[in-house]
Formats: structure tokens, C-alpha cells, sequence
């Protein structure tokens, strides 16, 4: 066998192995070989286009090797990617219909290119090539049916997530309201004497309450203890962080306490005296305010939120609503509550775990009450 026959043997074994891929259906050697005949064997580069929407269907693609992206050119959307064995433009070609998408190479591409005429004429009186053909093109149909088929499963359990955390952002808002306007009308109305108890219960009876129905919204809305930040990924990472920022702002309230409030002046930078049972509940307040706040908040708002700045945005939002709970003490703890809430906010995104601002805000709160500046900020 001479060198040039044998690779006109080895194209064809190829072509007929290419051609009966996806497929279980038996056609005569003869015909296969009589067909590659009448096909051309084509060669595209990476990004090489090989039709455009709106052309003439006059030919097909049997795909050797590499693959082809088909997309629509207005949108730049990507409607499907084919690969070895795959048809591509039968329909056109089938049809007549003009081009309904363009097709490039991904990669090189090798493959067959099969005019719509000499198809026609060859496969007239061959029915069981056309059969093969009919079966290849009902297999890639079914297979591009189950892939928009899971597409459309995943965009409908997306809208659902999409209603239910605004269904949840709504909700929390409007309990955040209630919170305030609770503890602002008993800071205003109540006898100074029972003012702090009252505070002090009335926030923690509400929070828990509000910690139970926010948790079963979170189930609702498929939010995962992952999302969340409640996990073991980064979480060293993320408590040596929330340890790096305390320090610098003990250090830095440490240093400013005396020249901000000169009351302080001869008073010791820790207190045992101003311990009381805000200091030891605080163990459990700083995980639960952690947890609403950034845990749930921030993640439904950055979820919701479009554009690339949505992180900054979902940080800043909710560091507002985090300030405007601390309005019924004082314009001063909400500033606090501002600049703290962007700085965990922060945190919480960077690693996507509590831990770190739960340390932060645990260390810092109950280190500004024994340095006596909370209670400067509650008056002020």
C-alpha cells in the first residue's frame, strides 16, 4: 500500500469513527466511505470564525478535533460549546433557514465540512445515512434540551433565593426599626434610676427574639452556615486579624481616652470597678450582633446588591443600619458603632468567616467599658 493510500485510509477510519460518535446505529463501510468522498477536510485557527449570523446555511461542521463556540453575536451571549463528534450548523443546513447564531473556534479546530447540496443529493437514495444523520442530530438536541432544561432549573431556584432574601432584608429592616424605636421610647420615657437595667434586658430579650425568627428566614431563604461565615475556612486567619485590628485600637483608646475626655484624667486605664454583668454577657452578645448584623445582613445585601462595588456598598449599608441601633443611646455610639461596623464588615468579607470580627467587637466593647469611655459615649 502506497503512503498516500494509507493515509486516505487512516482520514477515512477517521471520519467514519468521528461521524458514528454519540450514536449506536450500524451503517454499511461502503457508504461511510463513498461519503467521505464527497466532504472536505477543513482546518480553523483559535478565534478563526466560522459563519455569522444571518449566512446563507450552505454547509455543516463535523468536528474532528478542538472545540466551537456558537453565540449570538448582538449580545455576546454563549449559546453552546461542541466539541469531537459534534454537528454543527445541521439545522441550517437541513432547513435552508439562514444562520440563527455564529460559530468560532475556541481552539484549533479540525474537522469536515459537508456542503448542503452534495449532502442532499448523496443521502436521497441512502436512507440509512440519513437515518444516522437524523439520529446524530435528535441525540445533540436532547443533550442541548437537558443543558437549558438544568439552566432553567437553576435560574428559577435563583429567583427564589433572590425573592427570599429580599423577603429577608425587608424583614430585618423593619425589626431593626422596631428594636430602636422600643429602646428609644423606654430611654426616653423611664425613670433614670431603672433606665440602664431596663436598656440592658429590654436589648438582649429582644435580640434573641429576633435571632430565632431571623434563623428560621435563613432557612427559608437557603442561606447556608457557610455563607454565613460560620466555618472553618480562613477562621485563623480571620481571629489574627480581628487580634491585629483590637490591638491598634486598644492602643489607640488606650493613648486618646485622657485627651479626648479629660473626666479620665487620674483614672486607671482598666477598671475592675466598672465590671458588671454587660462585661460577662457580652460573650454571647458580641457572637449573636456579629452574627445578625454581618452574618446574615451584610450576606443578604451583598447577594442582592448588583455591580462590583456591591461588597463596599453591602459594607457600608449595613454599617449604617448597625449605627442607627445605637442612636437611642447616644450621636457618639453611633459614630462608633459606623466606623467599628465598616471595619468588621470588612473583615467579614475578606475571609467570609465570623470569627474575627466576634473577637474584635467581644475584645473592644468590654475593653470601652472598663476604660470608662462607654459610658462618656452613651451620655454623649
Amino acid at each position: 500500500m502506497s503512503t498516500v493510500e494509507a493515509v486516505d485510509l487512516a482520514q477515512g477510519q477517521d471520519f467514519s469513527r468521528t461521524l458514528l460518535k454519540h450514536t449506536s446505529i450500524r451503517v454499511s463501510d461502503d457508504y461511510l466511505d463513498a461519503f467521505r468522498s464527497h466532504v472536505e477536510a477543513v482546518h480553523y485557527a483559535e478565534g478563526e470564525v466560522i459563519f455569522h449570523k444571518g449566512d446563507e446555511s450552505d454547509f455543516a461542521i463535523l468536528i474532528a478535533s478542538g472545540e466551537v463556540e456558537v453565540y449570538d453575536e448582538g449580545s455576546g451571549t454563549v449559546l453552546a460549546v461542541s466539541g469531537e463528534g459534534t454537528l454543527i450548523g445541521e439545522l441550517g443546513m437541513i432547513s435552508g433557514d439562514p444562520r440563527s447564531a455564529s460559530a468560532r473556534a475556541l481552539t484549533p479546530v479540525r474537522g469536515w465540512k459537508i456542503d448542503r447540496l452534495d449532502y442532499r443529493e448523496f443521502l436521497s437514495d441512502r436512507p440509512e445515512l440519513a437515518t444516522l444523520f437524523f439520529r446524530k442530530i435528535y441525540a445533540q438536541l436532547s443533550a442541548s434540551y437537558g443543558k437549558l432544561r438544568q439552566q432553567f432549573v437553576a435560574l428559577e431556584d435563583a429567583d427564589r433565593r433572590y425573592h427570599a432574601l429580599a423577603f429577608l432584608f425587608v424583614t430585618m429592616v423593619l425589626m431593626i426599626n422596631i428594636y430602636a424605636l422600643v429602646n428609644s421610647i423606654i430611654l426616653t420615657h423611664l425613670k433614670v434610676s431603672h433606665q440602664e437595667q431596663v436598656m440592658f434586658w429590654t436589648s438582649r430579650v429582644m435580640e434573641i427574639w429576633g435571632a430565632f425568627v431571623i434563623w428560621g428566614l435563613t432557612v427559608r431563604c437557603g442561606l447556608t452556615r457557610q455563607d454565613m461565615g460560620i466555618r472553618m475556612g480562613n477562621l485563623w486567619q480571620s481571629i489574627g486579624m480581628g487580634l491585629g485590628i483590637s490591638v491598634v485600637a486598644l492602643a489607640a483608646m488606650a493613648y486618646f481616652r485622657t485627651i479626648l475626655y479629660p473626666e479620665l484624667v487620674g483614672t486607671p486605664i482598666i477598671d475592675p470597678k466598672l465590671v458588671t454583668i454587660t462585661v460577662y454577657t457580652y460573650i454571647l452578645v458580641a457572637p449573636l450582633q456579629e452574627w445578625i448584623c454581618r452574618g446574615v445582613l451584610l450576606t443578604a445585601i451583598a447577594d442582592l446588591m448588583p455591580g462590583k462595588t456591591r461588597p463596599m456598598s453591602a459594607i457600608v449599608i449595613t454599617s449604617l443600619i448597625f449605627s442607627t441601633l445605637h442612636l437611642h443611646y447616644s450621636q457618639s455610639l453611633a459614630v462608633v458603632a459606623l466606623v467599628s461596623g465598616i471595619v468588621w464588615g470588612w473583615l467579614h468579607l475578606k475571609y467570609r468567616n465570623l470569627a474575627g470580627p466576634i473577637v474584635s467587637h467581644f475584645i473592644l466593647g468590654n475593653a470601652a467599658t472598663l476604660m470608662g469611655v462607654w459610658s462618656i459615649w452613651e451620655r454623649g
